[in-house]
């Protein structure tokens, strides 16, 4: 199963995948860090995208997405086709009593790919303020930078909208994680 993890910058979605990858043994693939990855290994060309107006110009913001968003989705593609032979082959995690290998692909900035590509999508969501305490605990990150960055954002609320399942994160780590195995006992069965 590919499972999707949606939600803004500071909602909660790497807490889900950390749980999810200790409790399920879950295989995680983060879009941020693998955008990051092609960028630093120069496998596109973003010279010709006037860069300074990224967090300005609404239109140069939609081009440098698009373009990553390919990229990043392709090489995802690869590697899930290539764990799933893997896995069909070896039945791998069978030996860990596991009845289904679970996928998980996190990303604050979802597209028509990765719906396509994944079996349900959960979409962690939280209110600014709460987005705003832990992004400034956890990245010192200011309330000027969580709400630019957040603001980037909205236009994949579009998005977030589609998801399957909504888990509200406005409370505690443990109210979250119940919440997530309610979600995952629902969708993912796992034989003991």
């Amino acid at each position: 199963m590919v499972l999707g993890i949606i939600g803004k910058v500071g909602s909660g979605k790497s807490t889900v995948v950390k749980y999810l990858q200790k409790e399920y043994r879950a295989i995680y693939f983060s879009c941020d860090k693998i955008a990051k990855l092609i960028i630093a290994e120069k496998k596109i060309n973003l010279n010709h995208f006037n860069l300074g107006e990224l967090f300005t110009n609404k239109n140069v913001q939609e081009e440098v997405r698009a373009v990553l968003h390919k990229e990043v989705f392709n090489r995802i593609f690869l590697y899930i086709n290539y764990l799933m032979n893997k896995y069909n082959k070896n039945n791998l995690l069978n030996k860990n009593n596991y009845s289904e290998l679970l996928i998980i692909i996190e990303s604050a900035l979802p597209n028509d790919d990765m719906f396509k590509m994944c079996d349900k999508m959960i979409y962690v969501r939280s209110s600014f303020e709460d987005r705003a305490e832990r992004l400034q605990s956890s990245r010192e990150y200011t309330i000027e930078k969580t709400k630019l960055i957040s603001d980037a954002q909205d236009y994949y609320e579009k998005f977030y909208d589609r998801a399957d399942y909504c888990i509200d994160n406005n409370g505690t780590k443990e109210d979250l994680l119940k919440k997530v195995k309610e979600v995952i006992d629902e969708i993912y069965i796992v034989s003991k």
